[in-house]
């Protein structure tokens, strides 16, 4: 059963051998490496180039004239070859197992589309977090940001190329929209608690380097489609865990008020049922219906 990495690559001549190495030293042999450079200016070429050459049958070089790493996975997508797809970011690695249970992992269940998996993070300065799965709700785990991630998860090719791969209008929260029209698309899900993929941050190219206010809006909208898709496509599951779903977009859009409070207001406004109770205290509930959403977040940003 072949699996094609995919790996896009702009300027990471600092991290990409490390990534190249870590595919190379899977125990699972059945792999083709994809690396896309996506207009690199330093020498993430010449690395990945020399890579392909000293490793002709396993590592193709190709080239992405449009910048960003949906234009570079969807060139990938298209010339890869495996039944599975395994997306690393350059700057990402893999233990050496990752590929070889996850394979396994996908036995388990013949319908599956994508695995969710948990992964380890290394922050800037070098502390390492795990953050493990547990298997719930694919739709509630999505929206808080707890179905895995692009790198540590493994994709059935079919699924990603019949949603037509990924979104290249979004300069943020792309593999959230991957999966939700993944979901959206009736896919099956296997959760894999087992970390085998290390998330490595960078200085640069982190949402909180890159206009991350853009991104925090983003970030929100997506969720409301999400819960607009639920309350127009799943309503008897909806009116069961709309709570959830209600509560966890209040937060957030407390969160965007504070930049951005005339947005967050719309939002409220549009999408929130008028008898929503977002406080566990009556007393502060009463308050926030009389004065209501504008008033309160004026009050609460003032506050801080």
């Amino acid at each position: 059963m072949l699996v094609s990495v995919i790996i896009p690559c702009y300027n990471v001549e600092a991290f990409v051998e490390e990534c190249l190495d870590s595919v190379l030293n899977q125990s699972y042999s059945e792999i083709e490496i994809i690396c896309i450079d996506n207009n690199s200016t330093d020498n993430t070429l010449r690395i990945i180039s020399k890579y392909a050459f000293d490793f002709p049958n396993k590592i193709i070089v190709l080239s992405e004239g449009q910048k960003g790493a949906s234009f570079a996975r969807n060139l990938g997508l298209y010339h890869a070859k495996g039944k599975w797809i395994q997306f690393l970011d350059a700057d990402d690695l893999l233990s050496p197992e990752k590929i070889a249970h996850q394979v396994t992992y996908s036995l388990q269940n013949e319908q599956a589309g994508f695995i969710a998996a948990s992964f380890f993070k290394q922050r800037i300065g070098g502390n390492i977090e795990e953050f493990i799965l547990e298997k719930t709700d694919p739709f509630k785990a999505l929206f808080v940001t707890k179905l895995g991630n692009t790198c540590a998860n493994l994709f059935l090719t079919s699924s990603v190329r019949d949603i037509g791969g990924w979104n290249t209008d979004l300069k943020s929260s792309q593999e959230t929209d991957l999966m939700f029209r993944l979901l959206q698309n009736k896919t099956v899900v296997l959760f894999d608690n087992l970390p085998f993929t290390t998330i490595r941050e960078r200085e640069s190219g982190q949402i909180s380097q890159s206009d991350p206010n853009k991104n925090w809006i983003q970030y929100i909208e997506l969720r409301f489609a999400i819960l607009v898709y639920l309350k127009n496509n799943c309503s008897d599951y909806f009116e069961i865990e709309k709570g959830f779903y209600y509560q966890k977009l209040f937060l957030q859009l407390k969160k965007m008020a504070s930049f951005d409070l005339k947005r967050a207001h719309n939002l409220y406004d549009t999408y929130f049922e008028k008898d929503y109770s977002p406080f566990k205290s009556n007393i502060l509930n009463i308050f926030f219906k009389l004065i209501g959403f504008k008033a309160f977040m004026m009050m609460n940003n003032l506050r801080r």
